[in-house]
């Protein structure tokens, strides 16, 4: 037999509505750091050589993680101040948004955690040059030292 339980607060109502924003917001923000990737690749590629890695790339790996990792995050303490106040959190539209939108939201951090991994291990590669490009000139008298 199903108790009948109250609604949470409208307090919490409102609160809750914070997690689809951070979720939605730290993918919008993995978006747009694979696009400054996907520039920053063309533009290495043009040039013929590894271009370091901007720091508004970390800025937006690291903030898009931060922000889907917080909507979670949110999304589990406030289910459980509801339940601790012998409430539902699914019972009002607020709450089941929210869980809808956390549920794909933990993919979501899952890449944005791999997002970060790849821009550390590129800042971390070493430099390298085009097959038919011109030698760069410290190369070249290094190899006039040797020779």
């Amino acid at each position: 037999m199903r108790v009948w339980r109250p609604p949470p607060a409208p307090e919490w109502r409102r609160r809750v509505l914070a997690v689809p924003g951070l979720v939605l917001l730290g993918v919008l923000l993995l978006v747009g750091a694979a696009l400054l990737e996907d520039r920053r690749g063309n533009r290495a590629d043009e040039l013929c050589h590894q271009l370091a890695v901007p720091w508004p790339l970390f800025a937006l790996a690291y903030a898009a993680l931060v922000c889907g990792a917080a909507g979670l995050g949110v999304c589990g303490l406030l289910f459980r101040t509801a339940r601790r106040e012998g409430r539902r959190g699914v019972d009002c539209w607020q709450g089941s948004l929210a869980l809808v939108i956390s549920v794909p939201g933990a993919l979501a951090v899952l890449l944005e955690a791999t997002a970060v991994y790849g821009v550390h291990a590129q800042a971390g590669q070493p430099y390298w040059q085009c097959a038919g490009a011109r030698v760069l000139p410290g190369v070249q008298g290094l190899a006039a030292l040797l020779l």
